[in-house]
């Protein structure tokens, strides 16, 4: 089978869809070595990704077209047809124009529909081209595979789509989390962001939907006993509300915010960290709970969402806006020693079932069905 992919994230995008689309492609070139992969992309400027491009069944695909970005939109098709692909699999909520001029069967991952609810956290023409790409892509798509049941009930919901047509399978943990780490790694990473040798860790860009103020209010209310907080993530506009409540009423919240840190070193500073905290108010699945999991880490998220199936029985749910029931659970995993040692086992055992090859197994079994 000739299998190809909008590979754009794959080069372009160092988190979130980017490690999506590399942990899709490696995998599917791994365990299904005999098929044939295409990674269409105008540009390959990430480094990550790099070691695909050494395997003998990948190639990479770059229009000849005068705009990268009429190329990917519209005349890659052209491509697909001489290239005979048989399936093309958008990987990031969104398919070229003009399918018809392909045979090639076609299905597209969606990950989330937060502009369509919660429209306020985007500019107007952001999240207009994002529903125009995310309707186009739904409807033309032979096949749509939702990264959770919550964004399969939003598809349906939102677009009128029949239910037959979309298919749930989990995202898997993203290649570069592994519980395989040295000492001498992990000391040269707790000295360079000085972290301090218990501590409570957020990641994800600091941004409203995300939440962050309430944890740090909960903190504070926490006083002395509460850990540090280190804080991974861009930062957005939202950040000087939380600066400006820091300054002024969060005297008792020791907080670090670290940013520009490379996947590599993510993953050590999850297996350095006491708790996750991610009370997100809307996400599309929350991979950053899979991978606090995956290194044996509690979580506190929220309740009612998809977050309980990223996090499954290894996490405490709460409502993500009430302070003092987020207080009540990071001193409860803070002080309670059977309790944590109990999430820490059930984490593990559940992020368990994000690995690759199940991933790889659910999409090539998609894949030859169309």
């Amino acid at each position: 089978m000739r299998i190809g992919f909008d590979a754009k994230r794959a080069f372009l995008n160092y988190s979130g869809l980017g490690n999506y689309s590399r942990s899709v492609i490696e995998s599917l070139a791994q365990f299904y070595a005999d098929e044939n992969y295409f990674l269409f992309a105008a540009e390959n400027k990430n480094e990550l990704f790099k070691q695909a491009l050494v395997r003998r069944n990948v190639e990479m695909v770059s229009g000849a077209s005068f705009s990268k970005t009429y190329w990917r939109s519209y005349s890659q098709v052209n491509d697909w047809k001489k290239l005979n692909i048989d399936v093309y699999h958008g990987l990031s909520n969104e398919l070229p124009f003009g399918l018809k001029r392909s045979k090639a069967k076609t299905i597209v991952t969606i990950h989330d529909l937060i502009f369509r609810k919660q429209p306020f956290n985007y500019k107007f023409i952001d999240r207009n081209i994002y529903d125009i790409k995310t309707k186009y892509a739904c409807n033309r798509a032979d096949k749509i595979i939702s990264i959770s049941n919550q964004t399969k009930n939003d598809i349906v919901d939102y677009y009128g789509i029949n239910e037959k047509k979309v298919e749930v399978i989990h995202p898997s943990l993203p290649n570069h989390i592994t519980r395989m780490i040295s000492m001498d790694i992990q000391d040269m990473v707790k000295q360079k962001y000085q972290l301090p040798q218990k501590f409570i860790l957020y990641t994800g860009t600091i941004e409203k939907r995300k939440n962050l103020l309430t944890v740090i209010k909960a903190i504070n209310n926490l006083g002395d006993k509460a850990l540090p907080l280190i804080a991974v993530g861009k930062k957005t506009s939202y950040f000087d509300e939380i600066k400006d409540y820091l300054k002024s009423t969060g005297k008792n919240v020791q907080v670090a915010f670290l940013t520009d840190v490379n996947n590599n070193e993510l993953n050590i500073i999850y297996s350095l960290s006491s708790l996750f905290i991610y009370t997100s108010l809307f996400e599309g699945f929350g991979i950053p709970l899979i991978e606090a999991s995956a290194h044996g880490i509690p979580s506190i998220t929220t309740k009612n969402s998809c977050m309980e199936e990223a996090a499954g029985n290894g996490a405490l749910y709460i409502d993500p806006l009430n302070v003092d029931e987020t207080s009540d659970a990071i001193s409860n995993l803070t002080y309670n020693s059977h309790l944590h040692k109990q999430l820490s086992t059930l984490a593990i055992a559940y992020s368990s079932r994000f690995n690759s090859r199940i991933q790889a197994d659910q999409l090539m079994k998609t894949y030859r069905e169309l």
